[in-house]
């Protein structure tokens, strides 16, 4: 059998890992032969290319296949990804984020694939965006929707969101969340050295957020309530691991609460 896995860019960030982790595992089994199709990763979030680039015959990047809608990049990488079906024959091709998901599909039905799924990691369209922009990817999610066999979902309210805005059947999704390995985490050990480092005191209470420095991760929030729970306990310090576009923003959002020496910005670890 032939999976084609296609992806918007293989920045850090949870979709991707996911993704990854979904395209290394099915490598494992000698009856699948799986591809992966990203853009460029680009932007201070990190690359995860690194962990697949060094497999033989999985990664090929698409530099047309970029994030930002173009349209004469957009029609290019549309072209682009057909070509790579009709040159891979894939029976699957499992699409991945905003711009891979509705293209790839788009592109994978053209191509005559018999199999099309897409995996809801974050909706597409939302408040977050302008109300064009929002219309037009609502529009978007609901043609592809009609070349796609299967939904997976992450999330619950994933597969409410999609099916409200009238894209797909109940029967057309699936729900999966996301697996990581848990021994890194369950055999993690107290180092006070690295707390040291960190600017964390023993007798400090930490409170860590790991995610994307961009909007939509509840950063906001977190400052928002910030001085409210300082007052209750004092020595509370805020440990925000990840990196992205917003880190700036948020560096100076701390400074401008007056709590600059309570938020820490670990960055990529």
């Amino acid at each position: 059998m032939r999976v084609t896995h296609v992806i918007t860019r293989l920045i850090v960030g949870g979709a991707q890992e996911n993704t990854v982790g979904s395209v290394l595992g099915l490598r494992l089994n000698p009856d699948v032969e799986v591809n992966l199709i990203s853009g460029p990763a680009s932007g201070p979030e990190g690359s995860l290319e690194p962990q697949i680039i060094g497999v033989p015959n999985l990664l090929t990047i698409l530099p047309e296949l970029d994030r930002p809608i173009h349209p004469w990049k957009d029609v290019l990488a549309f072209r682009r990804l057909t070509a790579v079906f009709h040159e891979q024959r894939p029976e699957i091709v499992h699409t991945h984020s905003g711009k891979a998901g509705i293209l790839g599909r788009l592109a994978a039905h053209r191509a005559g694939v018999p199999i099309i799924v897409h995996t809801i990691h974050g909706p597409s369209f939302g408040r977050f965006q302008n109300a064009l922009a929002n219309a037009l990817f609502v529009c978007a999610e609901r043609y592809a929707g009609k070349f796609t066999t299967h939904f997976v979902a992450v999330a619950r309210a994933m597969t409410d969101r999609y099916l409200a805005a009238g894209i797909g059947r109940p029967v057309q999704y699936t729900r999966i969340f996301s697996g990581f390995p848990l021994q890194p985490f369950l055999s993690a050990k107290d180092d006070p050295d690295f707390r040291q480092r960190l600017g964390i005191g023993p007798d400090d209470f930490v409170v860590g957020k790991i995610a994307r420095l961009f909007k939509l991760k509840g950063h906001d929030d977190l400052f928002a309530v910030a001085p409210q729970l300082l007052e209750r306990s004092p020595r509370m310090k805020f440990l925000l691991v990840g990196d992205g576009p917003w880190r700036k923003r948020f560096e100076n959002r701390a400074r401008a609460i007056g709590l600059a020496s309570h938020f820490i910005f670990a960055g990529l670890v």
